[in-house]
Order: structure tokens, then sequence, then C-alpha cells
């Protein structure tokens, strides 16, 4: 009687038995390995192009040595591979902030406020990427800034001692006012639309570094807000 071909691999120093004709990714998450990804759609689980590179791991044995797309690497006796080493966690890093370079952020009228992909990974991968409000669950008519409420979630990364919108206080966790511009802007413009003025907006950053409250008034006088 035919039995069932068996793989036998190692991933992270576990061993693991699996199937042939399944992906790296696929084994991976079947065992409780998570692997970051982007361009998967689970709707089309046929349609596996690699891309966004976000599942890297790095082959140790068995095979090509160096990084490959889990969601395209299949699985075969022998193949030994990491998925949390430095030179993944880099790699993955790099991919992140690439994205974030062209990503239009506009979290305050993001439909999927509050469960933000983008905000996750600049928390694992240590990437100041996103300001408060991509994690902020109040939108719409809920934000706290047409409430009349003045949230410095639109500028900031957190750890801005501003109204935490989550949990009902003051604000801990992240950093400091982000440094792009066209974040700064969408900020203020906010700000003008909720009718706030310059001084409040300034008050409310003096919780900010010196440099960062002189950032963020260069970018108000070039948006005519002072």
């Amino acid at each position: 009687m035919a039995t069932d071909v068996q793989i036998h691999m190692v991933i992270d120093d576990k061993k693991i038995t699996c199937k042939p004709n399944q992906t790296v990714l696929e084994v991976a998450r079947a065992n409780g390995i998570e692997i970051p990804t982007l361009c998967l759609n689970s709707l089309f689980p046929g349609h596996k192009v690699g891309s966004c590179r976000m599942c890297l791991v790095e082959i140790k044995g068995g095979g090509r040595p160096g990084l490959q797309p889990s969601c395209t690497l299949p699985v075969s006796s022998g193949l030994t591979l990491s998925t949390c080493s430095d030179t993944v966690y880099n790699a993955r890093r790099t991919v992140v902030e690439l994205f974030l370079t062209e990503h239009v952020q506009k979290c305050r009228d993001c439909p999927i406020s509050g469960n933000c992909n983008f905000a996750k990974l600049c928390r694992d991968y240590d990437i100041n990427g996103v300001p408060v409000c991509a994690e902020c669950p109040n939108q719409g008519e809920g934000c706290l800034l047409k409430r009349g409420v003045l949230c410095l979630g639109p500028l900031t990364y957190a750890n801005c001692n501003a109204y935490c919108t989550r949990k009902g206080y003051r604000c801990e966790g992240c950093h400091t006012i982000m440094v792009h511009d066209d974040i700064i802007k969408f900020g203020i413009r906010a700000y003008k639309d909720a009718g706030f003025k310059a001084k409040e907006v300034l008050e409310a950053a003096k919780v900010f570094s010196f440099d960062s409250i002189k950032a963020l008034e260069k970018v108000m006088k070039e948006e005519g807000f002072i």
C-alpha cells in the first residue's frame, strides 16, 4: 500500500513534518509561526506573486542560501530556514520603509483606522512611520477634533502627552512629532477645519522638544496658519 509522502524540514530550530506541494508560508502558519504579508490575498490563495517581500525568510541549509519570499518558496526535505534572523528583520524593515515613502498617509480619513497594518508593521520593525491617527478607533463624527477636543494625534507618533482616544488618559508609548512635512500639513489642515487656532496647537505642542516645535512652526508658516 502506498504511503503519503512526508517532507521533513526545520523552521526556527523547530522540526516540522509536512506534505509536498505546500509553501513555507503555509507550513509556518500551520505550525504557529507568524510571517507577515502584504501582497498575499487570502481570498485568492493560488495568486502568489511574492512582490511585497514582507514574507522573506532566510535559507540556512538544504537549499540556495539567502533570502526568499516564503509565499512562493516550496517546501523540500532537509530545508532549514529562519523567519526571525537579523538578516530577515533588517530586510523586512527596509521593505516597510520603502512602502511608507510611497504611502499617502491620510489616516484620519482611512476606513480601517484602529486596525492599521502599517502601524503594526512600524511597531514590529521599530519605524516611526505613521501618526497616532492610524490606530485611532474614533472615525467620522467620533473623531475628537470634530468633537472640539484638540487631539495631537494627526501630528505625532505619540508620547505627546495628548489625550489618548483609545484609553481615555494621557498618551503614552510613542516618540515625538512626525517628521514628514506632508503629514504635518495634513494635520494642520485638520486643525483648521476643526476651528482650532495656531496658538492653541502650539500650546498643546509644548510637550514636544524645542526642535520639534520649531519644525511645526515652520510648516505652519508655509501653510499660512500663523
